[in-house]
């Protein structure tokens, strides 16, 4: 297992020990899935090693070793069947979120029960009304003296019946003031065996074949206060406080498949003959190859640098949601491209390479949908300086055409009225014919106040010179010349353009 620069000596240990752990079990772990039976034996041998308490304190009986360390083993686990998802689900039953929200009792109790791995855990918080849109969470959690009684169900639960721990997401509050605070949401812990929480029913999916993923219903199932997670209201705080460790976790496991798919395709092509030569010859195979190495490797190192942030004490809402949703994708690819290397063999369950497809297609789902994760990473990347650079177009009489320049503008400095803003703006128009302006384009070009220009734009709308685009809440955000304002700030010349080559018998 290739280390990392940055590694320190225990997780390189670590890395070592589990991928040696994981060689040792890879037969058995293939086993399982004909078998199709959950892993039990294996998922025992896990917890002996101690591996579910890679990224929990030592203090509660873990191994202390962070996002990297917590990596390191989903990687390797994630080679054998079903394991890695048992392992990662487990993880992301509250392990963040009780780091952060859990009061010293609650992690005394919890904590050391995760870190054994002799009682597994999951996560819940798809139900029938909420999915992608995770706020709207119908399952009610209402206080009853020292109690919580909770009524409703949740569905698409990794981990299903085989878990102990299931951490949940409930309302605890309908007055619209507070939901739109996203102040109407509470989390909770709940175990296995307690009055009226029954599984209801058991997903047979296009993957995870032998991981259970199903429905659970609460039928006024009462639970103590002390396994209430956070504050009351909280529960979207809590929800949030885990998302990278759970997206960056979820793309990990997948990473170490892809180093066996294509050990495999080596193997394979060098044996298989076509045309007289073994299929390892042809360029389009050892292309097919070479795109399942790069996004090995590429969504490998990726992964790790977001764990690197994660344990520097960062949050990398944005690389954590690329980590997700890339390597998922990565997994799909490889998984098609696998197939289409092997041909009639790949469609075949006698190779593993067939199921990175269905695997891929679940991954680009769970933890967040792909659409979601691109959701998120526009509108962070939208709010941070590092993508929203002062930039301008502007016209380079040199070379007869617009360039990206910090230069002033040529109407820099000149008086602030109807006829200048007018002409500012049909010149953008010269520069950006399809683009609007802001306002603040129109102070940078020729100078002024805000409120002088808005009142000035104002005036040239009521004349029908200019047209404006105003926000959700009616204020003025951007502005364009009307034809008939181009008319009046410039002659018709000035807003002609032809290249060199283009012959003047042919203008009109």
């Amino acid at each position: 297992m290739e280390p990392y620069f940055w590694w320190t000596e225990e997780q390189k240990e670590i890395a070592k020990k589990v991928e040696t752990f994981a060689d040792e079990l890879f037969e058995e772990a293939e086993a399982y899935f004909w078998k199709k039976k959950f892993p039990w034996d294996l998922v025992k041998r896990v917890a002996n090693e101690g591996y579910f308490g890679v990224g929990i304190p030592k203090q509660y009986g873990g191994l202390e070793l962070g996002a990297t360390g917590s990596c390191i083993v989903a990687e390797q686990l994630g080679r054998l069947y079903a394991v890695g998802h048992v392992f990662v689900v487990s993880m992301l039953a509250g392990l963040e979120q009780m780091l952060r929200f859990a009061d010293e009792e609650q992690k005394e109790k919890w904590l050391p029960q995760l870190a054994k791995g002799d009682k597994l855990g999951a996560v819940c918080i798809t139900e029938p009304f909420a999915g992608s849109d995770a706020a709207n969470v119908m399952t009610t959690a209402k206080k009853d003296g020292d109690e919580w009684v909770i009524n409703g169900k949740k569905r698409y639960i990794t981990g299903a019946g085989v878990s102990d721990r299931y951490f949940i997401y409930a309302k605890t509050s309908d007055e619209k003031d507070i939901k739109k605070q996203y102040g109407h949401l509470t989390s909770f812990l709940v175990e296995k065996g307690t009055p009226g929480f029954h599984l209801e029913k058991i997903n047979k999916l296009v993957g995870f074949d032998n991981v259970p993923n199903g429905y659970i219903s609460f039928d006024e199932v009462r639970i103590p206060d002390q396994n209430r997670i956070g504050p009351v209201g909280k529960g979207w705080n809590v929800m949030m406080a885990g998302l990278n460790f759970e997206r960056l976790i979820a793309g990990a496991v997948y990473v170490g498949t892809l180093k066996d798919i294509i050990n495999i395709l080596f193997w394979y092509t060098q044996r298989r003959v076509q045309f007289r030569r073994t299929t390892n010859q042809f360029p389009g195979i050892q292309n097919e190859i070479a795109d399942i190495i790069a996004k090995y490797r590429m969504g490998r190192l990726f992964a790790y640098n977001t764990a690197k942030q994660l344990d520097d004490g960062l949050e990398p809402m944005i690389d954590a949601s690329v980590a997700k949703w890339i390597i998922s994708e990565y997994i799909r690819d490889a998984g098609l491209k696998a197939v289409q290397v092997m041909g009639g063999d790949g469609l075949t369950r006698f190779y593993p390479v067939e199921r990175l497809v269905r695997e891929g297609k679940i991954g680009e789902i769970v933890a967040g949908t792909t659409e979601v994760q691109k959701m998120i990473v526009y509108r962070f990347a939208s709010m941070l300086p590092v993508y929203n650079q002062p930039m301008r177009m502007r016209w380079n009489d040199e070379v007869n055409a617009p360039v990206v320049s910090k230069k002033q503008s040529k109407f820099h400095g000149l008086e602030v009225n109807e006829e200048n803003i007018l002409k500012v703006i049909a010149h953008d128009y010269k520069v950006n014919p399809g683009l609007y302006m802001s306002p603040d384009d129109i102070k940078e070009d020729i100078g002024g106040s805000r409120s002088a220009i808005r009142k000035i734009v104002e005036s040239l709308e009521e004349q029908n010179l200019v047209v404006t685009h105003r926000d959700r809440q009616g204020k003025m955000a951007l502005v364009k010349a009307t034809y008939e304002g181009l008319k009046k700030a410039f002659p018709r010349e000035y807003y002609e353009w032809y290249p060199d080559w283009y012959d003047d018998a042919d203008k009109f």
